[in-house]
């Protein structure tokens, strides 16, 4: 067992490295960037794309605020990818690229089960993608103290009831300070998107993990694999573009996904955050932390023990 373990943590380990690097430097820079917009300026630009509001997880309000701007790094496309290929290039490989390869029927000369060697790659895949997590944690943590943000203090002005101006009180220039942004951001409020980002990854393994294991080509699988995730997200672009297709949103992953969503609620309406479902009156709105979370999970769980019954029960094709 451990030198299953070993064996497969070697092959993937400059993968891992690869995306550990990426996902680090990505979210360090990003945050990073944030710093770079003054808030109040940065409101300014918000109101004016408030017909795209509809595009957003959350409401822009919570995009001008920094966290909510910081939230919104972890559902980048970047960030999306790194995942992806790490998940989609270790399960398509757990069956199909063994396969391909001619070095399953090796493997199994030995004394090891089937079962065996699919629990062991689903060991690694999980583990390396909680790394991946962690380390988008960590990279935000490491941006959000070694960074400051500039505030601009607009001289004191007097607002007159019923007009859409303000008579300034000063004749002096606004004032621009600098002020570390770990005063404006709370890294404990975003674990929500770490564990949905995670839960995502989990997802995706175990969907390629099953075609996998239904497969005998890796290029077929990956293209299997790639092809399913740019339809999940097309049609959540459709549903949130047209009110008429929004139900496609019951049948796409990146639904659940949502990690500005949830950093919103976990911060908003902590007491909701451990519902299923979130209630806006009577109607159910949106599922909630927990609901996003068991979806996730709870799916790509199904996904690894058909792919484990698929893959212990059919016959293995004779190497070409």
């Amino acid at each position: 067992m451990i030198h299953l373990v070993r064996h497969y943590l070697l092959k993937s380990q400059i993968l891992c490295i690869a995306c550990s690097l990426a996902i680090l430097f990505f979210i360090y820079i990003r945050i990073w960037a944030i710093t770079f917009f003054d808030a109040a300026r940065f409101r300014q630009v918000i109101e004016f794309f408030k017909d795209f509001e509809k595009f957003s997880a959350v409401p822009f309000a919570q995009l001008m605020t920094y966290t909510g701007r910081v939230a919104q790094a972890f559902n980048e496309p970047v960030v999306i990818t790194i995942i992806v290929i790490w998940t989609i290039s270790r399960g398509s490989d757990c069956v199909a690229g063994q396969l391909n390869r001619g070095t399953l029927e090796m493997l199994l000369g030995n004394p090891i089960s089937r079962r065996r060697i699919y629990w062991v790659q689903v060991l690694v895949t999980t583990t390396g993608t909680c790394l991946l997590a962690i380390l988008a944690w960590t990279a935000m943590t490491l941006s959000v103290y070694t960074h400051t943000v500039t505030e601009t203090i607009a001289p004191p002005s007097l607002d007159i009831p019923g007009m859409p101006f303000s008579i300034p009180l000063s004749f002096a220039e606004p004032e621009t300070i600098e002020r570390p942004m770990s005063e404006f951001v709370e890294i404990n409020q975003f674990w929500p998107a770490i564990t949905i980002l995670f839960a995502m990854g989990f997802f995706v393994a175990g969907f390629a993990m099953m075609i996998s294991s239904l497969d005998r080509y890796r290029w077929r699988t990956i293209g299997i694999c790639i092809a399913f995730v740019v339809v999940q997200q097309m049609m959540r672009v459709l549903a949130m573009a047209k009110p008429e297709y929004d139900f496609l949103l019951n049948y796409t992953f990146f639904n659940p996904f949502d990690p500005e969503g949830l950093v919103h609620i976990y911060v908003n309406q902590p007491e909701r955050y451990w519902d299923f479902w979130l209630y806006r009156g009577d109607e159910i709105y949106r599922l909630s932390g927990l609901g996003c979370h068991l979806v996730l999970i709870g799916l790509g769980l199904l996904m690894y023990i058909i792919g484990d019954q698929v893959f212990t029960r059919r016959d293995l094709p004779a190497p070409v």
